[in-house]
C-alpha cells in the first residue's frame, strides 16, 4: 500500500506546475551563478596571482581566494586583500566589497543564497499546500474510504514531496559542475569535492526541513489560501528578519565599544607610555644629539638607549596585547551570542554550515585571524622589537623631536613568510558539527509536529 501511494504522490507531484517552476529555475538559476561567481574568482585569483609575495623585506601580506566562492560568496569579499604589518599595528585593506557598489546594494547571489531563500520559499509552500488542498478538493476523503494508515500517507506525501524538490537541484547542481570543469574549476583539487559533496546534502537536508515545516503548517489550517499566506510569513520571519535582527539583538544584550573609540583608547595607551620613555630617554638625546653645537653619536645613543627603553617597550606591547585581547574576547562574546540567536532559524544554520565548507564563513575568518595574529608576533620577535621611535617634548609641550631607527645587530633581516592554509576538511566537518545537528533536529521536530497534526486532522 505505501508503495502505491508514493507512486501516485509522486506522479502527481511530478506533473504539476509547481514541480516545472522549480526545475526550471534550478536549471536556470544554478548554472548560471556557478559560471558567473566563477569568473570572478579567476579575477580575484588573476590579482593575488600577479602581487607581490616575495618582495624580500616586505611586511605586507597578500590574501589567497577561495576557489569554492564560487558556490558560497559568504565573507570572501568582506575579508582584506592585504594586510601590512607595522610595530604595534595590523592594517587591513583593500576588501573587494569596497569597489562593488551595486552588488552590495541590491546584495550578492550565489548557490547558497538561491537555496536558503528562493528554493527555501519554494520546500516551505510546497509543503504547505500538499494536505489541506486535498481537503478542499475532496481527495483526502476519497484517500481514506479505503483502508490505509495516516502515517503511510503523510511518509508518503514527504518522501514525494522531498524527491520532486531535490532531484532539479542535484540535476542543475551537476550540470553546474560539468560547465564549471569546462572552465577550468579544481574539482579534483584540494578536497573541493568532498566539499561541493557536503554543500549539495547540506542543501537537501536544509529544504526537507522547510518542507516538513510546511507540511506541519499544512496540517494546522483548513484552507489553502491561509496555507500559504501562514507558510509566507513563517519564511519570511525565519529567513530574514531572525538572521538579520540577531546581531542587533546581540548588541544590546552585550554592548561593546565601537572600533573608533577603541582605537582612540589604544592610542591613548600607546601615546601615555611614549612620552614616559621619552622624558627618560631626554637625557641621553641633549647628550648624544645637542642642538647647535657637537656632533651626533648614533651608535653611542643606540647602545645606551637599550636597557633603558626596553623596560617601557616591554611595558607598551605588554598593554597593547591586553588591550586588544580584551576587545577581542568582547568582539567573540558578542559574534557567538549573535550566530546562536540566529540558529534559531534553519535558514542561518544552513547558510553557516555552507559557508563553512566554501572557505567563506565564520570558521575560515577565524582561522585567518589567526593567522594573522602568529605572524605578527614572528615579525616582531625578529624585526619589530629592534624597531624604535623615540619621541621626546619640550618641558612646555610646544614642541617635539624624534628619533627612529632600528636596533638590530647587523647583518640582513630574513622576514618569515606567512603561512596561512585553508581548513582541512575534518577541521570544517568538526566546526560545522554543531549547525549539522541542528539541521537534523529541526528535521525531526517539524516533521514529528506534522506527523501528529495529521493523525488528528480532520479530512471532512
Amino acid at each position: 500500500m505505501f508503495k502505491i501511494i508514493l507512486k501516485r504522490e509522486f506522479l502527481d507531484q511530478l506533473i504539476s506546475p509547481k514541480s516545472l517552476i522549480v526545475a526550471m529555475l534550478c536549471l536556470i538559476l544554478v548554472p548560471t551563478t556557478l559560471i558567473l561567481n566563477h569568473a570572478n574568482y579567476q579575477n580575484a585569483f588573476r590579482e593575488y596571482d600577479s602581487s607581490p609575495k616575495n618582495a624580500e623585506d616586505s611586511t605586507t601580506i597578500f590574501r589567497a581566494p577561495s576557489a569554492l566562492s564560487t558556490f558560497g560568496i559568504g565573507l570572501e569579499n568582506a575579508l582584506p586583500k592585504t594586510v601590512t604589518f607595522s610595530k604595534y599595528q595590523i592594517d587591513a585593506q583593500g576588501t573587494q566589497a569596497q569597489n562593488e557598489i551595486l552588488s552590495n546594494i541590491n546584495g550578492k547571489i550565489d548557490f547558497v543564497a538561491i537555496t536558503s531563500f528562493l528554493l527555501g520559499l519554494f520546500a516551505i509552500i510546497y509543503g504547505a499546500t500538499m494536505i489541506c488542498s486535498e481537503k478542499e478538493q475532496g481527495m483526502l476523503k476519497l484517500v481514506f474510504a479505503n483502508p490505509v494508515k495516516r502515517s503511510t500517507v503523510i511518509a508518503a506525501k514527504f518522501l514525494a514531496g522531498i524527491s520532486v524538490l531535490a532531484i532539479p537541484l542535484a540535476m542543475s547542481y551537476i550540470l553546474g559542475l560539468l560547465l564549471l570543469m569546462l572552465v577550468g574549476f579544481p574539482l579534483f583539487e584540494a578536497e573541493n569535492l568532498s566539499r561541493i559533496l557536503a554543500i549539495l546534502a547540506l542543501s537537501l537536508l536544509y529544504l526537507a526541513a522547510f518542507f516538513s515545516l510546511g507540511l506541519l503548517i499544512s496540517t494546522q489550517t483548513q484552507r489553502t489560501s491561509i496555507a500559504l499566506l501562514a507558510s509566507f510569513f513563517v519564511w519570511i520571519f525565519l529567513a530574514f528578519i531572525l538572521p538579520k535582527t540577531s546581531e542587533p539583538i546581540a548588541g544590546l544584550v552585550r554592548p561593546i565599544k565601537s572600533e573608533e573609540a577603541m582605537r582612540a583608547n589604544r592610542a591613548q595607551v600607546r601615546n601615555q607610555i611614549e612620552k614616559e620613555k621619552g622624558r627618560v630617554l631626554a637625557p641621553l638625546m641633549n647628550k648624544y644629539f645637542p642642538q647647535g653645537q657637537g656632533k651626533s653619536n648614533w651608535p653611542a645613543y643606540i647602545k645606551e638607549r637599550g636597557p633603558i627603553a626596553r623596560e617601557y617597550e616591554e611595558h607598551l606591547d605588554e598593554a597593547l596585547q591586553k588591550f586588544d585581547a580584551q576587545h577581542e574576547k568582547e568582539k567573540n562574546v558578542r559574534r557567538l551570542l549573535s550566530l546562536n540567536i540566529a540558529r534559531l532559524s534553519p535558514a542561518s544554520v544552513y547558510t553557516q554550515a555552507a559557508l563553512n565548507f566554501c572557505h567563506t564563513g565564520v570558521a575560515d575568518l577565524d582561522n585567518f585571524s589567526r593567522s594573522l595574529q602568529t605572524h605578527y608576533i614572528q615579525l616582531y620577535q625578529t624585526v619589530f622589537r629592534y624597531e624604535f621611535k623615540d619621541t621626546f617634548e619640550s618641558e612646555d609641550g610646544k614642541s617635539s623631536r624624534q628619533m627612529a631607527g632600528s636596533s638590530f645587530p647587523g647583518g640582513k633581516i630574513d622576514n618569515p613568510k606567512y603561512r596561512c592554509r585553508f581548513l582541512a576538511f575534518e577541521e570544517t566537518l568538526r566546526a560545522t558539527i554543531p549547525d549539522i545537528i541542528l539541521l537534523v533536529l529541526f528535521n525531526l521536530i517539524f516533521f514529528a509536529g506534522a506527523y501528529y497534526s495529521f493523525t488528528r486532522y480532520d479530512v471532512r
